[in-house]
């Protein structure tokens, strides 16, 4: 008796896709472990940023010397003498400031200027990201040495750590903790990032292939979103318990840990990289619901066929390949606009954003919090769209959305400079609301879920891994560029700096528009075949695709 149901059409190409438990469950704890970490690193440092940058003061006022608990008088009575006190900078009558410091014996030059506290914030938020880099160099390595699989076991030591490092940083009264922590979650999404993107690719079915690629953005928006409730005040976002937000790092993991060993292996990696054809074939099985595989075991086959052997794809080989240059550019500069779009401006520095659109402070972290459902709520969206609509149209017009937005909202920021309209300072903050959720819209619809399944789609298994490696580290190198720039852009053009993000998006609607293919509901053999580089061009390489005639049927014809 099987446990498969064998199919019965005429050809297998014509059957319903089976949504099978194997499948989801596979899917939903890949994610977790890995997608969804991802996303809530992005948010965790935002809503408690304030708290946090107050704890960097206190730590390194108190290692001055300076005593934090007679700073906090001297603010308080401050306060209630109408002066104002920001980061060492004292706007008051200064002999009776000086009088106030000597009574309570506060030496201001002990605290730190506030462009080293913006340094230190930007350095804790960038850290991630610059180790980010180094994961998703070496995604590629880890991907085809250990597998999609074990690879995604392999590094859940290193968030682990990470866990560790942020849930002591009050305990050890250490920035420094905090910023180790950082430093092991950005090596761990780096790889994370690329593994999970990888999988999902390899198990799903060619139908459905772009809804489960997407449920790797989806579970990033769910991150970010989980990160920012429990930052709010209500729950973890306390001077007391902000540290628990870091050290949660470890539940999904765990989860992840438990239940990762009871799914498959990705079978494509298993047949073309391992050659271990019985093991690709029982793993689909259970993925696909039903017996009768032939069909895309035999795809896997002609693939396999054309690659060069069963050594792994180098960088160099990428880089040098007149065949894959075209993707490589495709691929890479899908990344860079993804992340030059300034989406993880907006998630990591929204606080300070909507402050700078003059939204009150004590309503900033609801905001937030907003931006972060809609974000869900329309990669939730982009799920069924994917294949109804294909990649294409979902990424030029939600794009082109994104920069209207960000063209208005410059306009409306600068308003709100102007004296003369100040009784309307309150409506244009709600405009800009608005439309900083439009643009997160339209990222969500398009731009955030699709370059990582166009990647996994427009290159076959060899360099698959090392295209999705290079293809991530360019998303991480421009994150870190924009994370450690952009409070320095924000305070040098204020408003005007949303008009860079504008300039680049339409700059990538024209690239798009002319260069990316359609891939929805294709083979990645017919992919590549669109994108017209089946055949070598160029100046000769060690890597040639064999021709048509080369490949020798091995089963029944695709």
């Amino acid at each position: 008796m099987t446990l498969y149901q064998p199919t019965t059409e005429a050809n297998p190409a014509d059957r319903e896709t089976n949504y099978t438990f194997t499948l989801i469950f596979s899917t939903f704890v890949a994610v977790l472990g890995n997608s969804f970490l991802y996303g809530y690193n992005i948010g965790v440092v935002n809503t408690p940023a304030l708290i946090i940058q107050e704890f960097y003061r206190k730590v390194y006022f108190e290692r001055a010397g300076g005593n934090y608990g007679n700073l906090q008088d001297f603010d308080r009575q401050l306060i209630s003498k109408n002066f104002t006190f920001e980061n060492g900078t004292l706007r008051a009558n200064q002999s009776e400031i000086d009088d106030l410091s000597n009574k309570l014996g506060v030496d201001h030059s002990l605290l730190l200027e506030k462009w080293e506290i913006e340094l230190l914030w930007s350095t804790t938020v960038a850290a991630f990201v610059l180790f980010g880099m180094i994961g998703a160099f070496t995604s590629a390595k880890v991907a085809d040495f250990f597998g999609r699989k074990k690879g995604m076991i392999v590094i859940t030591f290193v968030m682990f750590i990470a866990a560790l490092f942020g849930g002591i940083t009050k305990v050890a009264a250490s920035p420094e903790c905090l910023i180790m922590s950082r430093i092991f979650v950005g090596l761990h999404s780096g790889l994370n990032v690329s593994l999970a993107a990888l999988y999902l690719a390899e198990i799903s079915p060619k139908k459905i292939r772009g809804a489960i690629g997407t449920c790797h953005q989806l579970a990033i928006t769910v991150g970010i979103l989980s990160s920012q409730i429990l930052g709010l005040n209500e729950l973890l976002g306390t001077v007391d318990l902000w540290p628990w937000l870091f050290a949660f790092n470890a539940v999904p993991l765990f989860i992840h840990l438990v239940c990762w060993p009871l799914c498959p292996e990705s079978p494509r990696y298993l047949l073309i990289k391992r050659n271990e054809e019985q093991e690709a074939t029982n793993a689909l099985r259970k993925l696909r619901g039903y017996d009768d595989v032939e069909d895309e075991i035999e795809e896997m086959r002609i693939e396999s066929k054309r690659s060069v052997s069963g050594t792994n794809f180098s960088m160099h080989q990428l880089l040098t390949t007149p065949e894959l240059r075209f993707p490589t550019v495709v691929a890479c500069l899908l990344q860079v606009t993804q992340q030059w779009s300034g989406i993880n401006a907006v998630m990591s520095y929204s606080t300070f954003i909507f402050g700078q659109a003059q939204v009150p402070v004590d309503k900033i972290g609801y905001v937030i919090v907003g931006t972060g459902s809609i974000n869900v709520l329309c990669t939730v969206i982009a799920v069924p769209l994917m294949e109804k609509l294909g990649r294409r149209p979902l990424l030029l017009w939600p794009m082109c959305m994104m920069a209207i937005s960000f063209l208005l909202m410059t306009v409306f920021i600068n308003l709100q400079f102007n004296v003369d309209l100040a009784e309307h300072h309150s409506t244009f903050a709600m405009i800009c609301i608005v439309l900083m959720h439009i643009y997160v819209i339209g990222f969500a619809l398009g731009l955030g879920p699709i370059p990582f399944i166009l990647v996994s789609e427009i290159f076959r298994q060899e360099p698959r891994a090392a295209a999705m490696s290079l293809s991530t580290a360019f998303n991480w190198i421009c994150n870190f560029v924009l994370m450690l720039a952009f409070p320095f852009m924000k305070d040098g053009l204020g408003a005007y700096t949303y008009l860079l993000f504008t300039i680049i998006l339409a700059a990538a609607v024209v690239f798009i528009f002319f260069f990316v293919p359609e891939t929805k509901n294709r083979t990645f053999d017919e992919i590549v075949a669109s994108l017209g580089l089946t055949r070598g061009r160029g100046p000769k390489s060690s890597y040639k695709f064999p021709d048509e005639a080369e490949l020798q049927p091995m089963g029944d014809k695709v």
